[in-house]
């Protein structure tokens, strides 16, 4: 008589969607054929064999019928299967026809498929996937990443660094990123020329700051980010992650001479006097004096970092590290301030006299410390998502290297005064010390998995240091300088320093490697 026989019930799971897929029945109807009936052997008369009349074929309803593991053959997608196939109780079937399906997922848990566990794990394959619409088992979908290598993340060995080139991973991005800034008082003033002994002052309505009385390093400046890593175990749960970043230098400066602008004058407030009263000092004024002014200051800041980090979790294509290591972070920004002024008249000096005063401002801070944080991976398709969180605690070391110098040269005559205008005795040389700080880092990245291997990223990244020492908080906050001498009067430049916190932010562009 005719047989069916039903498929087992799977369930697949397509590339892009966790849809599930009905059931697949196929039915096989085997042939009527002729039989011939057997004699009896009681009987003693051999008798012609009759033929029996074929069956009729009948069409069987299609039923699904439950089958226990034993019966369930597991094909390669890729093989071909040319002889027949032994199933279950020893029923063969001759010559079926395989369809590359899917994977299947088993109907009732994880923890029947042998050696992938009771839990998701992570898996590294989620970080590169090679095709966008590829499956398989610990692939990248939207089901998130089915195992941890081969057998889970509770095998993960002990940490090895190996060179085979499927252990590294890379990532370079480079961006426009923006400083907080610097906020300097006024270096550099003009004003009317009427009168040489109030000209450029900052209590004079005429006043005008050619340079300073602004925040310096806020333009924009190229950034870069250079990450390497490599899994320390075959399960690819525990990875070291080389980190190297820096922001390219910020620069200002300002010159300028009588000739375009016809007053220049360097203004402070003079302590020597009681009460204090803004004073300045001129370097041209018609008929007066000649000269010239420089202004100049730079801005560098980067920093690097070396962690470990541990799978803690994974479900629905993402993956969460805890991360832990040491971080560094430097920031050096100086000030140079110079003047040359030839007396032209005796105002301001012996005539045909020449007085250069130079002051320069460095501030250095170094911020070494232990890490602590988190990294996200999330994956859909050709998109990924990376997120990066942590806070750098440690010890910041400022430093603040203060110089001056005046030299009055009349004829042959020279002489060097170890003195500014901005620093003096009073706040000259090299100062340091050391305070906890605290480094927070952020960065957030969108990536199109658009090459082999290689996402294109587009992200924000943000840093800062706390309690930093800049060029304006080496500075006398109200330009006070006594240029009396013996020292009378108020003792100033003040040697005090102040601090802020400093960041950078900005947004990047670059390329992400997995193998």
């Amino acid at each position: 008589m005719p047989m069916s026989f039903a498929t087992a019930q799977v369930r697949v799971k397509s590339p892009d969607r966790g849809v599930y897929q009905p059931p697949t029945l196929e039915s096989v109807t085997l042939e009527s054929i002729a039989v011939e009936e057997i004699p009896s052997k009681e009987s003693a008369d051999p008798k012609p064999s009759q033929p029996v009349a074929s069956a009729k074929a009948v069409s069987p309803k299609p039923r699904l019928q439950q089958v226990n593991h034993e019966d369930v053959v597991l094909i390669d997608p890729q093989s071909e299967i040319t002889d027949g196939t032994v199933v279950g109780s020893g029923r063969v079937l001759d010559a079926p026809t395989i369809m590359n399906h899917p994977p299947t997922i088993y109907e009732d848990s994880y923890e029947d498929v042998g050696g992938y566990g009771s839990s998701i794990g992570h898996d590294s394959s989620c970080d590169g996937c090679s095709s966008c619409d590829g499956i398989g088992m610990g692939g990248c979908d939207g089901m998130g990443c089915n195992g941890c290598g081969g057998s889970g993340c509770g095998s993960c060995s002990n940490a090895t660094i190996c060179f085979r080139r499927d252990h590294w991973f890379g990532a370079f991005s480079g961006g426009v990123m923006f400083r907080s800034g610097d906020r300097l008082p006024a270096l550099i003033t003009t004003g009317a020329s009427t009168n040489a002994a109030t000209a450029g002052r900052l209590d004079q309505a005429t006043t005008s700051v050619l340079s300073g009385a602004n925040t310096e390093h806020r333009d924009a400046s190229f950034g870069g980010l250079l990450k390497i890593g490599t899994w320390l175990d075959e399960s690819q749960c525990r990875s070291m992650v080389f980190r190297g970043w820096a922001v390219t230098e910020s620069s200002f400066g300002f010159d300028s001479t009588q000739d375009q602008n016809s007053v220049l004058a360097r203004p402070f407030t003079n302590t020597s006097v009681t009460p204090n009263e803004p004073s300045t000092i001129v370097v041209a004024f018609p008929g007066a004096a000649a000269g010239s002014v420089h202004v100049d200051g730079s801005s560098n800041v980067f920093g690097g970092d070396i962690s470990v980090r541990q799978f803690w979790y994974g479900r629905y294509g993402g993956t969460v590290d805890l991360l832990y290591g040491y971080q560094y972070m430097r920031l050096d920004e100086d000030l140079n301030v110079s003047s040359t002024s030839l007396s032209q008249n005796g105002t301001f000096g012996p005539a045909g006299s020449v007085i250069s005063i130079s002051d320069s401002i460095d501030a250095i801070n170094d911020f070494h410390g232990a890490q602590l944080g988190i990294a996200s991976n999330y994956r859909e398709g050709c998109w990924s998502f990376r997120s990066l969180a942590k806070l750098g605690m440690g010890a910041v070391k400022r430093t603040a290297r203060r110089s001056g110098v005046t030299i009055t040269e009349n004829g042959a005559d020279s002489f060097t005064d170890p003195q500014g205008l901005l620093v003096r005795d009073t706040n000259s040389g090299t100062r340091s010390n050391t305070t906890f700080g605290v480094v927070p880092e952020l960065d957030l990245s969108l990536g199109w998995h658009r090459f082999p291997r290689f996402d294109v990223t587009l992200g924000y990244h943000l840093i800062a240091m706390t309690d930093a020492l800049q060029v304006s908080g080496a500075l006398d906050p109200n330009l006070s300088s006594n240029l009396s001498s013996p020292l009378v009067g108020g003792v100033n430049p003040s040697a005090s320093l102040r601090y802020d916190t400093f960041y950078v932010q900005g947004i990047h562009l670059g390329l992400h490697y997995t193998y």
